[in-house]
């Protein structure tokens, strides 16, 4: 989700290794707004969302959620599918903002999720994107290109708006909607099931092929309060929707989930 995002798994949380996977949900919403602004504030930020336990799923998990804000001149690092991100940004004119990144994205462990055992796992894998952002005022609007440094992994672009419509002493209010498309590959990828994945599928999956196409839409509300000068505790709710080949795919239990994120950052 746009540059920022949030992270991890908590049946068997583990920080490296197999267990780690991208399901984010709302997750990214909440790390890119805890911190105010995208790449205005410096802030570290710790809370826990409930999701589901991968793109489709009908359950949900607990997770804890990392938020990462820093820059210093045209350096930053944020965060994206839940690990840090590095990269270049620049001012192109008043409101306008672009920048290109490197980061990682995580994968998953199909033995994990009893619908998708005999598939193929997802690899952690490298991410390379770009972005460009329109802040005016109390709008906001990225979009955001993320080309998987994997072969056959693909690439996914993702456009996310907001607006903020109440500012009032400590309390800011926020609400959005992105929506995301991706490459051929990138559905095959995570929607797709093959010849062979259908013949091995415990739960007897029929091969699919995923085309390139609108994956998925997003609505959310954020609720951010100061606790302090530098505190803040923020909320976000939200619903997503799967779309396209995504959203017919035979993984899929649950074309449309709900979400919810809280926690609390430090800006510095």
């Amino acid at each position: 989700m746009a540059i920022k995002s949030g992270v991890l798994r908590s049946r068997g949380v583990s920080f490296a290794g197999r267990r780690l996977h991208a399901a984010w949900a709302g997750l990214g919403v909440w790390a890119m707004l805890a911190g105010g602004a995208a790449h205005a504030e410096n802030s570290v930020g710790l809370g826990v969302g409930i999701v589901p336990e991968y793109a489709g799923a009908k359950d949900y998990h607990a997770r804890p959620v990392l938020q990462l804000s820093y820059e210093r001149g045209a350096f930053f690092v944020g965060t994206n599918d839940g690990l840090p991100t590095l990269g270049l940004q620049t001012r192109l004119a008043p409101d306008w903002q672009a920048g290109v990144f490197a980061g990682l994205r995580l994968g998953r462990d199909a033995d994990d999720y009893d619908r998708l055992e005999g598939l193929d796992d997802i690899d952690t894998h490298a991410t390379a994107g770009a972005f460009v952002r329109w802040q005016p005022g109390r709008w906001r609007v990225t979009a955001t290109a993320i080309q998987a440094l994997r072969s056959g992994y693909g690439t996914r672009v993702e456009l996310n708006g907001s607006y903020a419509v109440w500012q009032s002493g400590p309390h800011a209010v926020r609400l959005g909607a992105e929506t995301a498309w991706g490459s051929h590959d990138d559905m095959s990828t995570w929607f797709g099931v093959s010849s062979s994945e259908s013949a091995r599928s415990d739960a007897g999956l029929r091969s699919y092929s995923a085309g390139a196409g609108f994956r998925s839409a997003t609505l959310y509300a954020n609720w951010r309060y100061d606790l302090a000068p530098q505190w803040s505790l923020s909320t976000t709710l939200g619903v997503r929707s799967l779309l396209g080949d995504a959203r017919d795919s035979p993984i899929v239990e649950r074309r449309t989930s709900a979400f919810g994120v809280v926690g609390i950052s430090y800006r510095f």
